[in-house]
């Protein structure tokens, strides 16, 4: 009976941390173009509205492929091609609602204990193409290149974030510039790719 007054706990517990990361990550995007929104993520879906350029829209999800995402904003509410999203925050984020979470919980007491985990290794891959491919290297957090050298600068296009890690980006050396902080996985970084002359892993 013990023992089973603590396992609900953990697991109400584990199931509201999920929660709430989830719910994190949403996030806002401005439309760079005219931008149909359809009722599925594919262009065979109807269209139920169109966004103006600039237009700021909630990113709600988006799908595996990170090719279409689910927005809304007052009045539309639907599917559009991640491609013309830019976000608009200070984090560049990728695939929200679909990243793994990285949790740890112990939870313990009077000789009972549970744990549960999940997670990488923390690091963060940059690649010199979209989706990840082409030359690539890692970096784990507490680095820092403050100028690539010429074989990287301004040729990173995407970047891979395993784990609780996050890198700060620069078009500058020595981390100046206009700067942006990537905590997720991102196919292709929009207007910053082939742009990185810095960086600091977090």
């Amino acid at each position: 009976m013990f023992m089973r007054k603590y396992t609900t706990v953990a697991i109400v517990a584990i199931m509201a941390l999920f929660v709430s990361v989830s719910g994190a990550m949403a996030y806002q995007a401005a439309a760079s173009t005219s931008l149909n929104v359809r009722s599925g993520p594919g262009t065979n879906f109807g269209v139920v509205g169109v966004l103006q350029t600039n237009q700021v829209v909630n990113v709600l999800e988006c799908n595996a492929s990170n090719t279409w995402c689910r927005i809304q904003d007052r009045t539309t509410r639907g599917w559009a091609s991640a491609r013309y999203l830019q976000p608009i925050s200070g984090t560049v984020p990728s695939r929200p609602g679909v990243s793994q979470p990285n949790v740890g919980i112990t939870i313990g007491g009077d000789g009972f204990s549970f744990s549960f985990g999940t997670g990488p290794r923390a690091q963060v891959c940059f690649y010199e193409r979209p989706n990840y491919s082409g030359r690539s290297f890692c970096a784990r957090p507490g680095s820092t290149n403050r100028m690539l050298d010429r074989n990287w600068i301004d040729r990173i296009s995407s970047i891979r974030v395993d784990g609780n890690a996050q890198a700060i980006i620069c078009t500058r050396p020595g981390l100046r510039g206009n700067c942006v902080t990537v905590d997720r996985s991102v196919r292709h970084l929009g207007r910053f790719a082939n742009t990185t002359a810095s960086y600091r892993i977090r």
